[in-house]
């Protein structure tokens, strides 16, 4: 009796366990915009009671009006991560550096708030990237923007890329300790971040403490011979 080999297993169990990790993502996500509701539905409760009760209005306004915009706020996030997860990447060249030093002089004023630093390396003749440049700033802003909240005063913000193998990496990361915890709302940026990047055939990787995180995207011209550019040899310069 000779058994007969079921083809497509492992392209089945891959999609069975990214189907179940968007799921978690969502959940997750869900998840995020229950404590803004909460303090919305909180704030609605004391907004009704009498105006004898001398209630400090006001204030209750201003803590709805801040619930109310987070919640769009993580509901527009979530919406991305399931327009990222369906809808298929744009496939064309372009520039990764041009958008990181954008990126970082737009969120410079942010990152300095939280008392850190940005350092940088860049190559100025890498290739280009094969992929989706929207998506892929939405994942450098979303990863950058953590990094800055989750900086203590003093730190250090690295950014620095490396091209091997047919693909071109970032690594946004503070090398600091830092003991604060990942909560659900950045755990649903990193996971759209992460979205955005597996959408291009892209590599992510997450380290929690210390913070780290890797974005790789495929080259454009993967004909060309492999180039082997670390440029963590070079001395960071911060970006101006």
């Amino acid at each position: 009796m000779h058994s007969t080999p079921v083809s497509g297993t492992s392209e089945t169990s891959a999609a069975n366990a990214s189907s179940a990790k968007f799921h978690r993502d969502l959940a997750n996500g869900l998840h995020a915009m229950a404590q803004p509701l909460t303090m919305l539905r909180a704030s609605i409760e004391v907004l009704a009671m009498p105006l004898s009760a001398g209630i400090d209005r006001q204030k209750y306004l201003e803590v709805s009006a801040g619930a109310v915009e987070r919640t769009c706020h993580l509901f527009a996030r979530v919406q991305d991560l399931v327009a990222a997860s369906m809808i298929e990447a744009e496939k064309a060249p372009f520039d990764l550096w041009s958008i990181v030093a954008n990126v970082v002089e737009e969120q410079r004023n942010r990152l300095l708030a939280s008392g850190a630093t940005i350092a940088a390396t860049k190559t100025e003749n890498s290739m280009p990237i094969l992929g989706d440049a929207a998506r892929t700033e939405q994942a450098i802003v979303l990863v950058l923007r953590l990094a800055g909240e989750l900086a203590n005063a003093g730190d250090v913000i690295e950014l620095s890329g490396s091209s091997s193998r047919g693909f071109l990496e970032l690594c946004i990361e503070n090398s600091r300790q830092r003991g604060k915890p990942v909560d659900s709302t950045a755990r649903l940026n990193l996971a759209l971040a992460e979205a955005n990047i597996a959408s291009q055939r892209g590599r992510y990787e997450f380290v929690e403490d210390p913070f780290r995180v890797s974005l790789a995207l495929p080259l454009a011209d993967r004909g060309q011979p492999e180039i082997e550019t670390d440029l963590n040899r070079c001395a960071p310069q911060s970006m101006h």
